[in-house]
Parts: structure tokens; C-alpha cells; sequence
């Protein structure tokens, strides 16, 4: 039987959403990380071997930073909150550790890599590729065929228009449209999205 504790990195604000999504797969019991604050409990290396853990911290690069420091010795569940529509289940691959939170829907043929974050109410076209460490923050809207390349961050309400491609490390900005490809590394910001110089992820 699986063990009921689920280890959750790091103790910030994001920690308690994952706390309430987390009870929805069965977890009762919680130990909280943080070693960059005063109310260390312990070091984020101190996780015991094959505990369940989840990074809880919205930044694509700080979560790709964190990850580096854990162990690949415990166990990243995927964790998706009960009122997640997946229009095609047999037809939507979840990488490990990833995360989606309440009211997102999927539709088909859908490609998500290893821990990727989807705040609440995101919707994900058909064909869309999002690899690696990519952050949707709430309400974003993924038109069809969208590519996101490893640790991309999309601000609250974005939306990508369909076929197009955000390179890796790309930030953009809350509220953006995106009608165009987006460089690797590169922040676009407003409606239409247009370049502000190199990624500031939040």
C-alpha cells in the first residue's frame, strides 16, 4: 500500500493549493521543506529515499533549480485535481511530477512533460507539446498545435494562438496574446505579444 505522507517543496503559499490537491489522491498526512527560510524544518536533501514529494513552486527555473538538488531516488506523483476534464485519456501523456489544478481541461492528443505546473482553470489544445518544467499560470488558454520547449512560464490569462512555438525559458507575460514564434530565453509582453528583452520569470 502506498504511504499516506506526501513530502511538498518548498513551504510557500503555492505548498497549501498542493496540500488541498493532494488529499484529493488519497494523502492525509504532509511534511513541508524549506530551507530558505527561518522556519526550516529540515533540508530538502534530508527527504527520505522513495518518499512522494512535489515541487510547489510556480517559477519554471526555480523548480528546475530545486529538482536538480532532490534525490532520483524518491517519487514524484502526478497529482491532478478531480474536476480536470481530459476530453481523450487515452490520448493525453502526463510526465512525472506534474501538477494540474482544478477546473483545466485537456483535449486530445496532448504531450506534457516532467514536472509541469497547470493552475486552475488553463485549457490545453489538441496537439499541443509542453515539455519539461513549463509553468500555466491560472487561465491560461492553449490554442491547437501549440509547442512549449522546456521551462517556458506563462503568465495569468496568456493566450497562444494555434501553431505556434515558445522556445525554451521563454517568459510571457500576463495577459499576452501570442501570435507569433518566440524565441528561446526571450520575455513578450501585451496584445499583440512583442519582445522586451531576456526572460524574468516570476
Amino acid at each position: 500500500m502506498r504511504e499516506d505522507t506526501l513530502h511538498i517543496v518548498p513551504a510557500g503559499s503555492f505548498s497549501a493549493e498542493i496540500k488541498a490537491l493532494a488529499r484529493a489522491h488519497g494523502y492525509r498526512n504532509f511534511q513541508f521543506y524549506d530551507d530558505a527560510k527561518e522556519i526550516v524544518q529540515q533540508m530538502p536533501s534530508e527527504i527520505p529515499k522513495l518518499s512522494s514529494t512535489a515541487l510547489a513552486i510556480g517559477s519554471s527555473a526555480e523548480r528546475q533549480k530545486l529538482k536538480s538538488r532532490l534525490s532520483e531516488q524518491l517519487h514524484f506523483p502526478i497529482l491532478m485535481h478531480p474536476s480536470v476534464i481530459l476530453m481523450d485519456e487515452e490520448n493525453t501523456r502526463i510526465g512525472r511530477g506534474s501538477l494540474i489544478t482544478a477546473g483545466s481541461i485537456l483535449t486530445t492528443n496532448i504531450e506534457i512533460g516532467e514536472f509541469v505546473i497547470i493552475n486552475l482553470q488553463c485549457s490545453v489544445g489538441h496537439d499541443c507539446k509542453l515539455g519539461n518544467f513549463c509553468s500555466l499560470m491560472p487561465g491560461v488558454r492553449l490554442s491547437g498545435g501549440v509547442t512549449l520547449e522546456d521551462g517556458v512560464y506563462l503568465g495569468t490569462n496568456a493566450v497562444v494562438l494555434p501553431n505556434i512555438t515558445i522556445g525554451a525559458g521563454a517568459t510571457i507575460g500576463a495577459g499576452a496574446v501570442v501570435t507569433k514564434n518566440v524565441p528561446a530565453g526571450k520575455t513578450y509582453v501585451g496584445i499583440p505579444a512583442q519582445e522586451i528583452g531576456s526572460a524574468i520569470q516570476a
